[in-house]
């Protein structure tokens, strides 16, 4: 059996997506794997067979030289930069880019633009895959890409749905509004041909299945540094560190607990800190962060240097943000740097509102010290810092839950079986 991935981002240890894709595929052989993905950085993962690449600029060029240069991308190990080219970052990182009417345009391009070409039929016939595994987003050509492929090879389509952008509140804005309709049509349209859903947690998986009448399986992300034997807790903690993204407005929630953390430093003459290893370069959110002293911006870390900052933690971090709008967007995901907090045997702290998926998650099973309201943030960090609040149970809670949902061999053994009996009842 071969599996055709499609996916924005490419196999990687240095982006949550590329590494969420190699915990669910770990059980996989390189032989049975080829990925289509678009977006411009460079795999750096030697898990597929073949890697090929459509970017933006490759349609968009196509309108000038009347041809979509696609083409195979090959692995580079030592490659840990989320952009190929750093002239491309300003592009994708840009928030202007990300408006519903900027959206729409985009999908337009990709339309129009003669993608499938004998380039990449030629590998796909070279590639020969059974199946097609696709993790789509919020851009609706992407679905297009794996509802014309599937057509013309007569491969079903096994859904990756980590993030819910179908069941959110509709916006107030006619583009908004427009571009949500849109989407939720192409959702229906990929989803009356998927054979099977794959959600990141239960909640996904119900309300999915539910509305579209198609079998659904929970396959939690896996850790991707394996589980630690026992608590690694700190008899003094000194600092906590977060990795990963901090929009979506989890950079406001990093700075509540950077002024928690001041005002517990002023009381106490402490220099307890708050870590923070992000790619972020936005000068407004950066600047938010800098006006708290105990809040240190740490860069972006991956691979080695990553593992070494992770293990070397006092205590871990996830957060998401209060306001409403936020709290909509992420209502169901599970953020794919929990699997690895819970498997690290260190103590983990998470602060956002209950009512998200993965801050409830996490409550359910015992696994964090949760702080579910800003009004209760100050007391409970210096129940932490100050009073040296034990921990221990909290992480075998955690571990437990690791061992229990998070184990990457057996997520991508299910993953696998899965895919196969799609492959096979087609």
């Amino acid at each position: 059996m071969k599996v055709l991935i499609i996916s924005h981002n490419p196999m990687t240890t240095y982006d949550c997506m590329g590494r969420t894709l190699l915990t669910l595929f770990s059980e996989f052989d390189r032989s049975e794997l080829c990925q289509l993905y678009i977006y411009p950085t460079v795999p750096n993962a030697d898990k597929c067979d073949s890697f090929y690449r459509i970017t933006d600029k490759d349609v968009i060029r196509s309108f000038t030289c009347f041809k979509v240069k696609g083409h195979e991308v090959a692995c580079d190990v030592g490659q840990s930069d989320l952009f190929e080219n750093g002239s491309d970052e300003k592009l994708y990182r840009n928030p202007k880019n990300k408006t519903s009417v900027l959206m729409m345009m985009r999908d337009l391009a990709w339309s129009m633009a003669h993608w499938c070409n004998k380039d990449l039929k030629g590998w796909l016939e070279k590639e020969k895959p059974d199946a097609i595994f696709i993790a789509p987003g919020s851009a609706k050509f992407i679905y297009n890409v794996a509802l014309r492929i599937s057509d013309m090879l007569s491969l079903p389509i096994v859904c990756y749905i980590c993030d819910d952008f179908y069941f959110v509140k509709t916006p107030s804005g006619l583009a908004d509004k427009l571009c949500l309709s849109m989407l939720r049509q192409k959702t229906r349209s990929l989803m009356m041909h998927t054979s099977h859903i794959i959600t990141i947690c239960d909640e996904l998986r119900d309300d999915y299945s539910r509305e579209f009448g198609v079998p659904a399986t929970t396959v939690m992300t896996g850790s991707s540094y394996g589980i630690a034997a026992t608590p690694k807790i700190a008899a003094s903690p000194g600092s906590i560190s977060y990795f990963g993204s901090i929009r979506c407005g989890r950079y406001r929630s990093i700075c509540d607990i950077g002024a928690a953390l001041d005002r517990i430093n002023s009381e106490n003459g402490t220099s307890f800190e708050l870590n923070i290893y992000t790619g972020e370069k936005d000068p407004e959110i950066l600047g938010e962060i800098e006006k708290y002293r105990s809040v240190k911006l740490r860069g972006f870390v991956s691979g080695a240097e990553m593992e070494c900052a992770f293990n070397a933690s006092d205590i871990l971090l996830h957060t998401e943000a209060f306001d409403e709008e936020n709290i909509d967007a992420v209502r169901h995901s599970v953020s794919t740097k929990i699997a690895d907090a819970l498997a690290g045997g260190i103590p983990l702290i998470a602060y956002g509102p209950a009512e998200i998926a993965s801050v409830s998650y996490l409550q359910r099973n015992d696994s964090a010290l949760c702080i579910t309201s800003p009004d209760e943030l100050y007391e409970r960090l210096r129940e932490v810092f100050v009073e040296k609040k034990d921990m221990t149970a909290i992480v075998l809670n955690a571990l437990g839950t690791a061992r229990k949902n998070h184990v990457s061999q057996l997520n991508s053994q299910l993953v696998r079986k899965i895919i196969s009996d799609a492959a096979h009842n087609t």
